[in-house]
């Protein structure tokens, strides 16, 4: 003997359901058009705040001419050492030695938005990827998202 009601899917309740779902998608959507890119650069420069003031002082000690951008991030160049492959981004912040360029600075800027969604766990999911994808950038989902092209990883 079930002691549990069964329960029946009312089709109908099911499309209400769906309609409410696509009704919170668009609300989404409209609010984030809505806001516009300030809103979403200073909410990702607030979220990445702690990692970035680190990496502005990191970068500073490795002898890196730090500059702020408009998009509130923050390039150290000329970085004597300090970062790995051809440059690292850490929260906000940009560490490089002499690579340069919009494009560049397009791909780190998407890792700053990785920074700002996955917070202090990002470098252990960058780095577990690196490690799925045996250091191929072209297979890395993080490298991808942040723009292949813009990365260097396709030539230009």
């Amino acid at each position: 003997m079930n002691q549990y009601p069964q329960h029946v899917l009312d089709p109908v309740d099911a499309t209400r359901r769906r309609s409410v779902a696509v009704a919170l998608v668009a609300a989404a959507v409209a609010t984030a058009a809505a806001v516009g890119p300030q809103v979403v650069t200073l909410t990702r420069a607030v979220a990445n705040l702690p990692v970035s003031a680190a990496a502005v002082a990191w970068g500073r000690a490795h002898d890196g001419e730090c500059a702020t951008h408009a998009d509130l991030t923050v390039t150290c160049a000329s970085m004597d050492g300090g970062y790995t492959n051809a440059g690292t981004t850490v929260g906000n912040v940009w560490l490089y030695g002499d690579l340069d360029g919009a494009d560049r600075h397009r791909h780190e800027s998407r890792h700053s938005d990785q920074w700002a969604m996955f917070g202090p766990a990002f470098p252990a999911l960058y780095g577990a990827e690196s490690a799925r994808t045996e250091g191929d950038f072209h297979r890395n989902v993080f490298e991808r998202w942040a723009g292949l092209h813009d990365g260097g990883y396709l030539g230009h």
